[in-house]
């Protein structure tokens, strides 16, 4: 037994323990000093209070198996047994003072060996555990294992067959290679190994002559003197790991992404069906045609599958053009929480439920960060209590499942259909593959259906590993036998919402103004039956407040308020907005942008109308000005004041002559009652002249 001392830290080897268990012999391996003898109590009561520990792992004992051993080893551990059996088997005088000095004589007398070295070999056979063992040579402890030598006169390592002695590789040589690999080789460029040679040899090891032409011409330093391409990838595998050689030439995602060692698995830890889905989304490699013009090519689909964990089923999918975003994993989403027998009936086929039982909501995602983050994804945490787990950046493989489900699919599927991306597009005179196109969203979408039909219900997975039960049970490894054998015999049915619930705890949210106008949202404004009812926009003409809503992006004909209850009111478009009835957000804040745009341009032309409306009315000022100049005006200045009723009073009967309405045709030709005219006395007609004796009344009253 090996026990250790907490205090110093101390090895002791417990060499004998006397049959009454009064005594024991303990050999301190740091000391090497002669086994010393302690009450066998004494010794327990310091391992019951923790002073003495023992080490379960003893690092002093050679475990070597014999065929391993060469025959000079054997021998020279079999002759110091041969030596020192009779001595160290010889218990327990051997641990005796008195008597070990007898046995240590006698053993030098007849072996002919030296009384330092029989202690010697005593020592190491107490350390290593008192096993024959002890004499074996320690190999690996030889030629200062980690350490680097000093570089001397005479040259290290074999002869080189073509001659030359060469150079030891000294500090300044590796300071060399290290300045090499950092400036060379170590950088995004990934140089070759050998161009980093060369550029060290050319940089440090040549000199540069200008030449008669102007030219430089190197001299390299005698091959004697230089230090071999292979002394340079020696010193830079010993100084350097692969985790460096990558990440400084790769980067850290690409080393995590494609060379780090991988000791885990996806499903490790997963306790049944439902407990995990990956979702993920790729650019599908094929072109499409539009549905409303089949002659138009809409460009590649965006496709998503979400994979549940434990049985690898394809669970939901989503064909379109939205995204990557929110919006197309909240498709996908809505698609993997619903019943699949309507879902696929919309596209022709007609499944039962049994044939692609994954309906309900899991207990966790595992998503990209881009489309998983945001209030969004916390209305769906809170409402449907999901737990949304998000992977590193750059680092695909830790939905390797659903990955893997990608490649598949596009072996499989994608390559054969018409518009199909191919790896040679850009090469010259290829035809464009993109002219090919043939299918339409809804057609891929329904090829898609069925791939995954049969990958739920016939796909053998070869490479899945079956637990105990599942192997007793007899469970074939395809991903709906799994399925039903887990849902019977780990985790249940997943959990069930309505699916009005589903849509709006997966609709994007935000927060909606209610003013006096309507409900406010993005400059656009909704009306509903319970602002109507309960007369939430007389209120916001006091004051206006907020509301939580959701919506879909997708058709902003309608929003919908959240209540506290969980449940939503449903909110029109005002009739006064028909111009974004149809319209998706994306629409809308193009829209607004446009008009603010329109608003700047005209606003600029306004502030030059402005500019020359300023400039005219300081014409109208000067001439004034200089009326005012060639007029002349009363000294006094109650002269000017006096008289400005009367003033007034002429004025106003001038401009009334001046404006007088001049009856005569409309300018269409249609004949007009004759004006009034004097009868060439200077009279005027009666009813002319009672008019003008009445008007003349009330001016003078006011």
């Amino acid at each position: 037994m090996l026990l250790e001392a907490v205090d110093d830290c101390n090895h002791y080897r417990v060499l004998w323990i006397s049959e009454d268990r009064q005594n024991v012999f303990l050999f301190n391996i740091a000391t090497q000093a002669m086994p010393e003898s302690l009450p066998y109590a004494e010794v327990q009561c310091l391992i019951r209070n923790g002073s003495l520990t023992v080490q379960e792992n003893d690092p002093y004992i050679k475990s070597v198996r014999e065929s391993e051993l060469g025959e000079k080893e054997r021998a020279m551990r079999d002759g110091i047994w041969n030596v020192v059996s009779a001595a160290v088997t010889a218990e327990p005088d051997i641990y005796e003072r008195k008597l070990r000095g007898a046995i240590i004589a006698k053993l030098e007398s007849d072996s002919g060996k030296q009384r330092k070295n029989l202690y010697v070999y005593l020592k190491t056979y107490w350390k290593h555990g008192k096993t024959k063992n002890a004499y074996l040579p320690s190999y690996n402890n030889c030629g200062a294992p980690g350490k680097v030598r000093s570089a001397g006169t005479s040259k290290r390592g074999r002869p080189s067959k073509y001659g030359g002695t060469g150079i030891n590789v000294d500090e300044n040589t590796r300071a060399i290679f290290e300045k090499a690999i950092r400036k060379y080789y170590h950088t995004r460029e990934e140089h070759t190994f050998q161009y980093a040679y060369d550029m060290m040899i050319a940089e440090h090891y040549a000199q540069y002559v200008i030449q008669a032409d102007g030219k430089k011409k190197a001299i390299l330093a005698p091959a004697g003197q230089l230090p071999t391409i292979r002394q340079f990838r020696y010193w830079y595998h010993k100084t350097h790991g692969i985790k460096e050689n990558i990440t400084q030439r790769k980067g850290e995602t690409k080393f995590e992404l494609g060379h780090r060692a991988v000791l885990g698995k996806s499903d490790h830890g997963i306790m049944g069906p439902g407990a995990k889905y990956q979702i993920d989304a790729t650019v599908g490699d094929i072109y499409l045609v539009s549905r409303f013009n089949r002659a138009d090519i809409i460009g590649r689909p965006v496709i998503y599958f979400i994979i549940d964990v434990f049985s690898r089923m394809v669970a939901g999918m989503y064909v379109g053009l939205e995204g990557p975003s929110w919006a197309g994993a909240m498709m996908a989403l809505a698609n993997a929480m619903g019943g699949k027998a309507k879902f696929c009936a919309e596209y022709g086929i007609e499944i039962t439920e049994n044939e692609w039982p994954c309906s309900g909501v899991p207990g966790a995602y595992l998503a990209d960060r881009g489309e998983m983050e945001g209030k969004s994804v916390e209305t769906l945490i809170n409402a449907l209590n999901v737990r949304v787990e998000i992977a590193q950046p750059y680092r695909g493989d830790m939905k390797g499942i659903v990955e893997q489900y990608f490649n598949t699919t596009n072996e499989t599927a994608l390559i054969r259909l018409p518009g199909h991306v191919k790896p040679d597009m850009a090469e010259r005179g290829v035809k464009d593959y993109r002219l090919d196109a043939k299918l339409d969203i809804r057609q891929l979408t329904k090829i898609l259906i069925g791939c995954v039909l049969h990958h739920n219900n016939h796909h053998l997975l070869e490479t899945y590993e079956r637990t105990a039960d599942m192997i007793a049970d007899g469970v074939v490894p395809i991903p709906i036998e799994i399925w039903n054998w887990g849902i019977a015999h780990c985790s249940g049915a997943l959990r069930a919402f309505p699916e009005d619930k589903i849509k709006l705890a997966l609709m994007p949210t935000d927060t909606a103004t209610v003013t006096a106008k309507g409900i406010k949202y993005k400059n656009v404004y909704y009306v509903c039956e319970r602002a109507a009812k309960e007369y939430w926009f007389e209120k916001a003409k006091v004051k206006s407040w907020k509301v939580d809503i959701s919506y879909d992006p997708r058709n902003m004909d309608t929003i919908y308020v959240r209540n506290h209850d969980g449940s939503a009111e449903t909110c029109r478009l005002s009739k006064w907005q028909d111009k974004y009835v149809g319209r998706t957000l994306d629409e809308i804040l193009f829209l607004h942008e446009s008009e603010k745009a329109a608003q700047h341009k005209n606003k600029q032309k306004e502030m030059a109308f402005k500019a020359e409306l300023s400039a005219a009315i300081d014409d109208v000022i000067a001439e004034a000005e200089e009326m005012a100049r060639q007029t002349v005006v009363p000294k006094a200045k109650s002269a000017r004041t006096k008289s400005i009723r009367d003033n007034r009073h002429n004025e106003k009967a001038a401009n009334r002559r001046d404006e007088a309405f001049s009856i005569g045709t409309d300018g269409s030709g249609n004949a007009m009652p004759p004006k009034a005219q004097d009868s060439g006395d200077g009279r005027i007609p009666p009813m002319l002249a009672m008019i003008k004796q009445q008007l003349e009344e009330r001016l003078n009253d006011k």
